[in-house]
Formats: structure tokens, C-alpha cells, sequence
């Protein structure tokens, strides 16, 4: 991720558009996850300017850009994909101190 760097074309109303696009994108992209969201969001970026042939531009070189603004969004964001009831149930279940008494097991004389 480029750190204090400011796109040229941040101004741009397309690219805001894009950046809008390539996050309603991910979220809805059901195999996204933390580790591989700066490439799905380059890729869905690149689709987004394939669709705008009247861009000439170095498609590559905006499309990090992109990515770059949409991992800074979402970089609290947890992509876990298991359903949130399970979620929240796991969370539950470490609150529940475990008995001693239970964790090992009883060996008769």
C-alpha cells in the first residue's frame, strides 16, 4: 500500500465511481477475505476500466491506486464468511469458564 500518497485522479468523479464500484464488489464477493482483498480489488478495478474504453490512462497503474483507497477502507473490516450466528456463538462459548474438574479425565483405582 503507497502510504502518504495522494492519486492524481482522486478528483475525478470516474474514479470515484470506480472506488464505489470496486467496494460494492467486494462486499458482495462471498470469497473475499483479508489476505486476498488487495487483488480482488485491483482485478474488479481493471473490470471497471476495461468498461470505460474512453479512459486513456495506464489502467494498471489506477487500478493499484484503487485498491490501495479500498484496503485502507476496509482494513478493520473482517471478511469472516461463516455465518454470524456461528460467529457470535464461538464468542459466547470462551466466555464460559471451563471446571477444572472436566478438563482431564477421572482414572478409577
Amino acid at each position: 500500500m503507497s502510504e502518504g500518497k495522494k492519486s492524481p485522479h482522486s478528483s475525478c468523479s470516474w474514479f470515484k465511481e470506480c472506488v464505489i464500484q470496486v467496494k460494492i464488489c467486494v462486499c458482495q464477493d462471498r470469497t473475499t477475505t483479508n489476505d486476498n482483498l488487495y487483488e480482488k480489488a485491483k482485478n474488479y478495478a481493471l473490470n471497471f476500466l476495461a468498461s470505460n474504453t474512453e479512459l486513456s490512462i495506464n489502467k494498471d497503474d489506477v487500478a493499484r491506486e484503487v485498491a490501495d483507497v479500498v484496503e485502507k477502507a476496509f482494513q478493520k473490516k473482517c471478511f469472516d464468511q461463516r455465518p454470524p450466528a456461528y460467529v457470535v456463538a464461538q464468542k459466547e462459548r470462551k466466555k464460559i469458564p471451563e471446571d477444572p474438574e472436566k478438563k482431564f479425565i477421572k482414572l478409577s483405582p
